[in-house]
């Protein structure tokens, strides 16, 4: 699958194996690096952090849990 395609969900993601493509680097969700584009988008990028190849997306939620919101999704 492309990994364009690959859209992360945020209430499984720590858990969830990856693995990358390009370098072979084996984790979890919660290993990899997760960039939030303040306000542009609804998704986060999932990079590899042995190699910073673009793994997917993890889709963007107010909530963090035990009341606290995330700071990169700007206004709605």
């Amino acid at each position: 699958m492309n990994p364009k395609e690959t859209i992360y969900n945020p209430h499984t993601f720590d858990e969830e194996h990856i693995i990358c493509p390009h370098c072979g680097w084996d984790g979890t969700g919660a290993d990899t690096y997760v960039a939030g584009f303040y306000g542009i988008s609804k998704y986060k990028e999932v990079l590899c952090p042995k190699c910073n190849e673009y793994l997917g997306n993890l889709s963007r939620e107010r909530s963090l849990g035990d009341d606290r919101l995330d700071t990169q999704i700007g206004p709605r």
